[in-house]
């Protein structure tokens, strides 16, 4: 049989399921100074002594036993949780926490029963409702003369682009635009679309465009330097012809064609004025 060492007995309280991750990384740091200096001081060996003792298999299976509604508990609602969300790790470290004999504080308790609120029946039904919705219905608040359709994909989609430009909620954003099975929460929606930079954002894309495709434009002052230079008349490609960068009146994003050109251009619909007639006034 090999001879227990502190190294060893250090390496099995590492390898217990059950130790906390604090106890864990103070058995790491003890297990890093006996393999340095192949000793312990009666200080950290006495640690070790403590940490063995709380997590002996007798006091392991006391600490279930007693925690053993709470485990059920927790093993309840964790079922009830979406695979991926920040409720389903909170209760998985609670359920590592009781398992491992410590008792819940109640700040945890309080969290707890929210997460539980969050995911009862009715909840879920509201959520399962809400990813449906998301999909398929229209955002009621964007329903315009011109876009018959405005379904809450298409409005957070419209949001996300202006916010991967601006450089917020880029987790968010990037699950929005990137990954075609995500579904954001109602609040997670709400707070990329009804804040007061999106709704402006959304109010210009879905405004009805001041210019038609087929019409003559041409650059306005406020327009770039390089597009001011341009004096040719301009052709309207598509109103909503880029991501809306600019929270402001006036921000939907054309594409036009300069006349004798072959390259599309963005322009702001706020910088873009009706092209003069030729040889006539403005």
């Amino acid at each position: 049989m090999a001879r227990s060492t502190y190294g060893t007995r250090l390496e099995a309280l590492i390898a217990n399921p059950a130790i906390s991750s604090r106890d864990k990384t103070f058995a790491e740091s003890l297990l890093r100074f006996y393999t340095s200096k192949r000793r312990l001081t009666a200080g950290r060996a006495r640690c070790v002594k403590q940490l063995e003792d709380r997590y002996s298999p007798e006091k392991l299976a006391a600490a279930l036993e007693k925690g053993a509604p709470m485990l059920e508990r927790l093993n309840a609602v964790c079922e009830r949780t979406e695979p991926k969300s920040w409720g389903r790790g909170f209760v998985n470290s609670l359920q590592g926490q009781i398992m491992a004999g410590r008792e819940l504080s109640e700040k945890q308790i309080k969290t707890l029963e929210k997460i539980e609120a969050e995911n009862s029946d009715e909840a879920i039904k509201a959520r399962d409702t809400w990813k449906l919705d998301y999909i398929y219905e229209n955002d009621p608040a964007w329903v315009g003369s011109e876009h018959r359709s405005a379904r809450h994909y298409e409005v957070a989609k419209v949001a996300a682009r202006y916010y991967k430009a601006a450089g917020y909620f880029q987790r968010l954003v990037d699950s929005i635009l990137n990954d075609d099975g995500f579904v954001p929460t109602i609040e997670q929606y709400n707070k990329i679309t009804k804040n007061k930079f999106a709704v402006k954002v959304l109010t210009a894309h879905f405004a009805d465009p001041k210019f038609a495709p087929g019409s003559l434009v041409q650059f306005g002052a406020g327009a770039s330097g390089a597009l001011r230079r341009i004096k040719v008349p301009c052709v309207v490609i598509s109103s909503n012809g880029g991501p809306i960068v600019s929270a402001a009146k006036g921000a939907k994003v054309y594409s036009v064609l300069p006349m004798g050109s072959a390259k599309t251009l963005l322009c702001e619909e706020r910088h873009l004025k009706k092209a003069r007639k030729v040889g006539g006034k403005k």
